[in-house]
């Protein structure tokens, strides 16, 4: 039997109640569809959760279902009258408007935390003579997917934010500060997109090797699930010289671009953990 990791199975289910909003899940595609993303999200739901409303939605279908079916078979849908299975589409319909306004709600979150993120680095630039910054992706290995849920994700990340904060391993003292963002891409699961943050110009060649040495840190510290990706293009990470303004604009373009890149597809929508939706946050460490 095929394992789905959390976040995949999340996404489904988002897709499916998108398109039945969109007019493309008609009578029998809902009866194919609905019973195997059912039986595939029963083991992620957790009370106490903060879900965003198209799995709000998906759960109330659940639960209609069940009142609908006298003897709570989920395989018994299919003998449901077409009238039915009508009525739990027209119930998708009617919950469109709260849908609507969730996803605003998220696209209105991430653009305070972009600006956020902006004036961190605007002020530190004004503070410093040079800066450079250094991103990379703190995921996780293919075998390891399919049983890293949310709550694991953030259980390693503080655990890595409290080894960084400790700077007991020389590695880490030269990094000021660092941004983060939790999201996740809907075939692979959930990912920490990682700024690291240094002051000084230093040579470029050492940043790969930082991130290499922090890449090591991320599997020791989940007990070898975790794996980095550093993209070529931000290889030889961000340098900027603070005395000119030119250098601090487009540094702060590329940053922002990088938040942004594929966030329709890559952000965590699909549940609202301790109140977060892919949020962004600066931390600011004292220079040793």
């Amino acid at each position: 039997m095929t394992t789905y990791n959390e976040s995949q199975v999340f996404c489904e289910i988002e897709n499916f109640i998108l398109s039945i909003l969109a007019g493309e899940v008609g009578v029998e595609q809902f009866r194919q569809q609905v019973v195997p993303l059912i039986k595939k999200s029963r083991r992620f739901f957790i009370d106490g959760n903060n879900y965003i409303a198209a799995i709000i939605v998906f759960k109330q279908l659940e639960q209609v279902i069940f009142k609908a079916n006298t003897f709570k078979f989920y395989d018994s849908i299919y003998d449901l009258p077409d009238q039915v299975i009508e009525g739990f589409i027209q119930h998708v319909h009617a919950q469109s408007e709260l849908i609507a306004a969730d996803y605003q709600h998220d696209e209105k979150q991430f653009r305070t935390q972009t600006k956020k993120t902006e004036r961190f680095l605007h002020d530190l630039m004004q503070e410093n003579e040079h800066v450079q910054i250094f991103v990379m992706q703190l995921g996780f290995t293919e075998e390891a997917l399919k049983m890293i849920r949310l709550y694991d994700v953030d259980l390693y990340l503080y655990a890595f934010l409290r080894l960084i904060r400790s700077r007991e391993i020389a590695l880490f003292r030269y990094i000021h500060s660092v941004i983060w963002q939790l999201r996740h891409d809907p075939a692979q699961g959930y990912y920490i997109q990682f700024f690291c943050i240094y002051l000084g110009c230093g040579e470029t060649k050492i940043l790969p090797d930082h991130g290499q040495r922090i890449a090591d840190q991320w599997s020791e510290i989940t007990n070898g699930y975790g794996r980095a990706h550093i993209e070529i293009s931000v290889l030889n990470g961000i340098s900027v010289n603070c005395h000119d303004e030119k250098q601090i604009h487009r540094a702060l373009y590329r940053v922002k671009e990088l938040m942004e890149k594929g966030t329709q597809h890559h952000y965590l929508r699909v549940m609202r953990h301790r109140k977060k939706t892919f949020e962004c946050q600066s931390i600011g460490i004292t220079s040793l």
